[in-house]
């Protein structure tokens, strides 16, 4: 946030912002200047002589650290692994460029009970990389700032002829250090205006990780992408022609969407959801692992169609990889508070509380009993609490995913819940309307991609 001649600038990543109580909350998501720091020393102790689990059958629930209320976290892996670890695997990723490393290792160290550790290494924020194009859209502010990017030298260190082998080895060894158990390969920006070109490089970055990792099984190709990559049929199949030809096995790719229509919603454009359909479908088919980074509910979806994974977290950068916007609005007095916003499961989106209140008072749903929830409920001196609301849906996708993963057909659960999630729209319409940011529109659209 900028203020310049009583001007406010927010940074957002959707369409639709209710009020500037709804900016300043997402703008201070979407920005990663510092860091909420952990009330937690490092032990010194190796996550990875703890690390007992591979990439398994079950299907991979990653929880994204957020800058923001993060501390309530080791209680929503408590609550995930108590529940639902028979049907689900879960780990933990870190923005690892956009913390320090005392920083990375206090947050691994206070989920010991979680064996799943990423530290993303993010190197597609490099400014030759898409970093620029990042910065562009963020009113000039860089996505990695200066109190942790002074730690991390593979991310400004020049490469004037492209990456480097000993730079790879570089990216592999700080995720090491980090107490990661799952190494990812740098994650450089696939330009699609020099399409061969940049598939060779991840096949050489591929290479190389190969050589520097410990564990081969430990390991997942790492990609980022613009969303051409998936709505263009040429480039889906020269992406998939590579994956296919790698000897690796597990992917972890992260696409760029386009602006969002509501704050935390979900992508609607059919094309690039064709595009994650085609691509974990093809993959499953041939024995191959898709981790969709940065995907929410989309990437739930995504489990029906041969995804293995999906990654999500508490604030909008985490459920989403999207391009980003700046409004400006005049200041006038004090902001206003940010509207409560809760994950309504059984409508698999994010609405009002008021609109959720009144939803429930028809008797269309039951009240949710989780541990976060109670929280929330019995609270007197904070009616709304923004982390318990987080947990809440972090606690409710994992159920949606342990859904999935107990069915006979993963399709068919998904289009159970997409269906039953259609229908209360429905019921629900004449006393309770969704309009505007409470209106599911992914519904439909997904509907008709799962026939």
């Amino acid at each position: 946030m900028n203020e310049q001649n009583n001007e406010i600038h927010f940074v957002v990543d959707s369409e639709s912002v209710d009020n500037v109580g709804d900016a300043d909350e997402l703008d201070h998501e979407l920005r990663y200047e510092s860091v909420e720091p952990l009330d937690i020393e490092p032990s010194g102790n190796s996550s990875q002589e703890a690390f007992e689990a591979t990439i398994t059958a079950k299907p991979l629930m990653l929880i994204q650290r957020s800058h923001q209320h993060s501390k309530i976290l080791p209680q929503v892996y408590n609550e995930i692994a108590s529940k639902y670890s028979d049907y689900i695997d879960y780990g933990a990723v870190v923005p690892m460029p956009r913390m320090s490393p005392k920083q990375i290792k206090a947050y691994f160290n206070s989920i010991p009970d979680v064996s799943l550790k990423i530290a993303d290494p993010e190197s597609f924020a490099r400014m030759d990389s898409f970093g620029k194009t990042l910065r562009d859209q963020r009113d000039d502010q860089p996505y990695v700032g200066p109190s942790t990017i002074s730690n991390w030298d593979y991310l400004t260190k020049p490469l004037p002829n492209g990456p480097t082998k000993s730079w790879v080895s570089e990216v592999v060894s700080n995720q090491y250090e980090s107490g990661a158990t799952l190494i990812l390969s740098p994650g450089l920006w696939l330009d699609p205006a020099n399409s061969t070109g940049s598939l060779d490089s991840v096949r050489e970055q591929a290479e190389w990780c190969r050589e520097a990792v410990q564990d081969s099984d430990l390991f997942a190709v790492n990609l980022t992408l613009p969303s051409a990559w998936l709505s263009n049929p040429i480039l889906l199949e020269k992406l998939l022609n590579v994956l296919l030809d790698l000897d690796e096995s597990t992917f972890y790719i992260r696409v760029r969407w386009p602006l969002l229509a509501n704050p935390y919603g979900q992508l609607l454009d059919t094309s690039i959801l064709s595009g994650y359909i085609e691509l974990a479908s093809v993959l499953d088919e041939n024995d191959k692992v898709l981790i969709t980074a940065n995907t929410g509910l989309t990437g739930w979806l995504l489990l029906g169609r041969g995804a293995h994974g999906l990654s999500t977290g508490l604030g909008t950068g985490e459920r989403s990889f999207a391009d980003t916007r700046v409004i400006k609005i005049k200041q006038k007095g004090p902001r206003p508070a940010p509207t409560p916003r809760v994950f309504e499961s059984p409508l698999l989106h994010v609405i009002d509380k008021n609109t959720s209140d009144r939803i429930h008072a028809l008797g269309n749903t039951g009240t949710c009993g989780c541990v976060f929830c109670t929280h929330q409920s019995s609270s007197t001196t904070a009616p709304f609490s923004k982390p318990n609301a987080g947990a809440h849906y972090l606690l409710e996708t994992a159920r949606l995913t342990a859904e999935v993963a107990s069915a006979d057909n993963r399709l068919d659960a998904v289009k159970s819940l997409v269906d039953d999630a259609v229908s209360l729209r429905l019921a629900v319409a004449k006393n309770v309307p969704l309009t505007g940011t409470n209106d599911p529109k992914h519904l439909s659209v997904w509907k008709n991609l799962l026939v």
